[in-house]
């Protein structure tokens, strides 16, 4: 046997460049994150909230209490409005009669009453007064003699008071059109600034 060189020499492994490696983990991490973010925009939910705040800026509150005040609500039967409108619709039930008063200057700023008399009739009536607010517009309701009918009177008073008095009336029975107008319009129901 005999050991001849050989013309060629051992072939040694070939070796991947680093840069080349560098360069391909470089794109599959692109790749990757690239995914990452596409998946996340596609499956993320937005949720959008609108937070509305009333705003009261001259007038008053849902109760009936001047801005910026703090007021008592209180049931109350002492009131003038109220008081007449016992006296008109004397054989009424009061279902409901309160008072709102602003608790610096015991000031009523708005006072309610609603009645239900034998025959069906549901009257309500209120009385509000806010100060500088602007005139209240008046509105009255041409009415039937009888029912069925909805009577809606508004009287202006002072600058930003009025009195405002609705009347359900059932089918057939008479319309008290002299007591609602009156219990609108007598000025002593009126409230003051």
């Amino acid at each position: 046997m005999s050991l001849r060189p050989s013309a060629r020499p051992p072939r040694r492994p070939r070796t991947v460049p680093a840069w080349l490696v560098a360069a391909a983990v470089l794109v599959a991490c692109s790749a990757s994150v690239t995914a990452a973010l596409w998946w996340q925009h596609r499956s993320r939910v937005i949720e959008v909230i609108n937070v509305v705040q009333p705003r009261y800026p001259a007038g008053p509150d849902p109760i009936g209490c001047p801005n910026l005040s703090r007021c008592q609500v209180r049931a109350d039967i002492g009131q003038p409005l109220n008081t007449l409108a016992q006296q008109l619709f004397s054989d009424a039930t009061v279902l409901s009669s309160v008072s709102v008063t602003e608790s610096d200057t015991d000031r009523t700023v708005r006072t309610t009453i609603v009645l239900r008399t034998r025959s069906g009739i549901v009257v309500s009536a209120g009385a509000q007064c806010v100060r500088s607010a602007s005139q209240v517009p008046g509105r009255a309701a041409a009415l039937p003699a009888r029912g069925p009918a909805q009577a809606d009177f508004v009287v202006a008073g002072a600058p930003g008071c009025s009195v405002a008095v609705t009347a359900q009336i059932p089918r057939g029975t008479p319309v008290p059109l002299a007591a609602l107008q009156r219990l609108a319009g007598d000025p002593e129901v009126q409230l003051r600034p």
